[in-house]
């Protein structure tokens, strides 16, 4: 991340030492209306402009280039050199300033401060503040904001205006597109880091720590609204033979061409998940234990009745499934997922290949005290 913030701060120098250099093509050209004896003397200032400009524009290429050459720069390198980056521009509009009077090259302080601000160097961006404010204050007793106190050239003040901020307002432009640029390329990756940390790589279901939070929030949904909430149990009969007669291989083949299966065969309301080894479980809201029975009967023939690993193992494999639905007198995720359990070891101990749903607990009803 930091080698795309320097790499697009150089972009931004290059950017400003363009408009830098538009700016001493204007002031030069506007000399031209100036007294002899006031035009040498700003005319020498604007050459040192000059020369500062392509000193400027050469160290910043080559800073460019070298890390698009090395985009794998030790971090402590890549800091220092974004630290550095963010001293010559603030020295170089300075300068700038200091040599011409121009108030409008004073907004190019702004820049510089968001520049330090991006590549992470809060403590320079605030010094750079302080700086130039000070510097604003020492340079008025001596004429400016004006060119040395001499008001040159006679084009019509809007106009003058208008070609002073122009090369600020590009640069200006060129930051936005900078900072919406990285902006979208941060999301983008904090997004896919999002999505990698709560998905699981093999299956593509969400993954236990995911499927622990989303049961956590159907539950308090189905508490606040008074729905019912199922939770179903996957488990995969005789998946060690498996892996141990066929290699791990296949057993990955078989645990991804599950989940496809599952997710390809739920509603659109239902949620699948890995929970970890051969287990599988589906969040079924606003579904009672019957209705999900009859919903994972329909998913055990299916997948009974699929023959994976084609063309290299055909096979076909068998589920066990234990189903469990919320109680309402014990509303908690741990309660609902040990009875889905227990419900999944009975299918298991009664020969597998079928799905077994634990009973409700009997509701508690209280009654008021009898009063003769």
């Amino acid at each position: 991340m930091l080698y795309a913030h320097l790499k697009q701060g150089l972009r931004l120098n290059r950017t400003i030492g363009f408009a830098f250099t538009i700016y001493i093509a204007y002031l030069a050209f506007d000399l031209q209306g100036a007294p002899k004896a006031a035009s040498w003397w700003l005319w020498g200032r604007l050459a040192v402009f000059a020369a500062l400009t392509v000193v400027f524009m050469l160290i910043n290429e080559m800073g460019l280039r070298t890390v698009k050459r090395h985009p794998k720069l030790d971090e402590f390198l890549q800091e220092k050199t974004s630290l550095l980056c963010s001293l010559m521009l603030t020295g170089y509009i300075a300068l700038g300033y200091l040599l011409t009077g121009q108030l409008s090259i004073l907004l190019f302080s702004t820049l510089a401060f968001l520049q330090a601000q991006m590549v992470g160097h809060q403590l320079v961006a605030r010094m750079q503040l302080l700086f130039f404010g000070l510097l604003t204050l020492a340079a008025l007793p001596f004429g400016y904001p004006l060119l040395l106190g001499v008001k040159v050239g006679q084009a019509p003040e809007p106009l003058r205006i208008l070609l002073l901020l122009t090369p600020f307002v590009m640069a200006l432009f060129h930051y936005g597109s900078i900072v919406s640029t990285l902006v979208f390329s941060t999301t983008s990756k904090v997004n896919k880091l999002q999505s990698l940390a709560a998905t699981d790589g093999l299956t593509g279901l969400i993954n236990r720590r995911q499927f622990n939070n989303q049961l956590d929030a159907e539950i308090a949904r189905a508490k606040r609204y008074r729905k019912p909430l199922s939770l179903a149990l996957f488990d995969i009969d005789n998946f060690k033979k498996i892996n141990d007669f066929y290699g791990h291989q296949t057993g990955d083949r078989i645990l991804r061409e599950l989940g496809a299966l599952l997710t390809g065969n739920v509603r659109e309301s239902d949620i699948p998940a890995r929970y970890g080894g051969e287990e599988f479980a589906l969040i079924l809201p606003e579904t009672s234990q019957m209705d999900a029975y009859e919903l994972l009967e329909r998913i055990r023939t299916v997948i009974e009745h699929t023959v994976f690993c084609l063309p290299d193992n055909p096979m076909t494999v068998t589920v066990s499934v234990g189903v469990a639905q919320l109680n309402p007198d014990n509303p908690k995720s741990y309660e609902l997922i040990e009875r889905a359990d227990a419900a999944l070891y009975e299918a298991k101990r009664q020969g597998k290949n079928r799905v077994i749903y634990g009973i409700l607990p009997t509701p508690k009803i209280s009654y008021p005290p009898f009063t003769p």
